[in-house]
């Protein structure tokens, strides 16, 4: 059996979220740990941690309506599959795809210039039943989607939000800013997300980009859980109600497994819900030996299944 984490709605207490959120966070970093650490074993593919990043991709997933809202993940977002409904076992088996995959040549001569063929290490998440879809290889392609996307439902009169996420790297193509540019031009019901790995004091990588007229622009700590919520449902609220496209901008630092991280957000969430009086260590260490037996499992019955 997989892990179905119960959804938030903007109508829980601040309290009710950040058990909630906490726990989807605490799920991500486990998937992330085993996996990482299976990839290392050489028993899973391409394996790119989300570590420093589950507060932006929990934080603002929570807020998307499953069946609804359609969610365009880049290939980091661990944290938002999860949130939107992929299972553990979905997730180690994707990772698993990539071991799998037959060596695709770059060359005409069918090698990669070392005499060696190899496999494109991309992991193509998609989840159709819960309108997740799966994004392509080359960089920032799923934004242009994602204001098609929008495009359509905004002609179909769909009260469904478009949710596109990218990473720092997405903002050098030209199809980063060509998405966002259609979607400001038509006043799409859209929400884009950048997880940007690099603190908010230092230099955006957006700041050299001009943005087109009609797209709000927001930059946000993307390591407190609660700026992310408010700042989605926020962005959502607009998207929904015919006030066009939001780009948020979340700084976080990112880290690998077993690294020491300076602004950890899944610490964070954790003194959060100590400021709120909502802390338990007797609940915190059940529900981490319960879900990291549940992921053990998972992996276990992946790596059984390839057999």
């Amino acid at each position: 059996m997989g892990i179905r984490l119960e959804k938030s709605s903007p109508a829980l207490s601040r309290l009710a979220l950040l058990k909630d959120v906490y726990l989807h966070m605490l799920l991500t970093r486990l998937v992330d740990e085993y996996a990482w650490e299976a990839y290392r074993r050489g028993d899973l593919g391409f394996v790119a941690s989300c570590r420093g990043h589950e507060a932006a991709q929990v934080g603002s997933a929570v807020c998307i309506e499953v069946g609804q809202d359609f969610t365009l993940p880049y290939y980091r977002d661990l944290g938002v599959v999860l949130t939107i409904g992929m299972t553990p076992y979905e997730v180690f088996r994707t990772y698993l795809r990539t071991l799998q995959r037959p060596a695709v040549p770059s060359r005409l001569d069918g090698t990669n210039g070392t005499n060696r063929p190899f496999s494109e290490p991309v992991s193509h998440w998609g989840y159709h039943k819960h309108n997740l879809v799966t994004a392509a290889a080359p960089v920032a392609t799923q934004i242009m989607h994602a204001a098609g996307i929008a495009f359509a439902c905004k002609l179909r009169k769909s009260s469904a939000v478009t949710v596109a996420y990218c990473g720092d790297g997405a903002t050098a193509e030209p199809d980063f800013l060509e998405g966002l540019t259609f979607a400001a031009h038509h006043h799409l019901p859209a929400l884009f997300i950048c997880e940007q790995d690099t603190p908010v004091s230092e230099i955006s990588t957006l700041s050299g980009l001009t943005l087109p007229a009609g797209l709000l622009h927001c930059q946000i700590d993307g390591s407190n859980v609660l700026t992310v919520y408010d700042a989605t449902c926020e962005a959502m609220r607009r998207a929904s109600s015919g006030q066009g496209p939001t780009l948020l901008e979340m700084n976080v630092e990112r880290s690998l497994p077993g690294d020491v991280c300076r602004n950890d957000p899944l610490q964070s969430c954790a003194q959060l819900l100590r400021a709120a009086n909502g802390w338990d260590e007797a609940w915190a260490s059940e529900q981490e030996m319960r879900l990291r037996n549940e992921v053990e499992q998972a992996l276990a019955d992946v790596l059984a299944d390839r057999m």
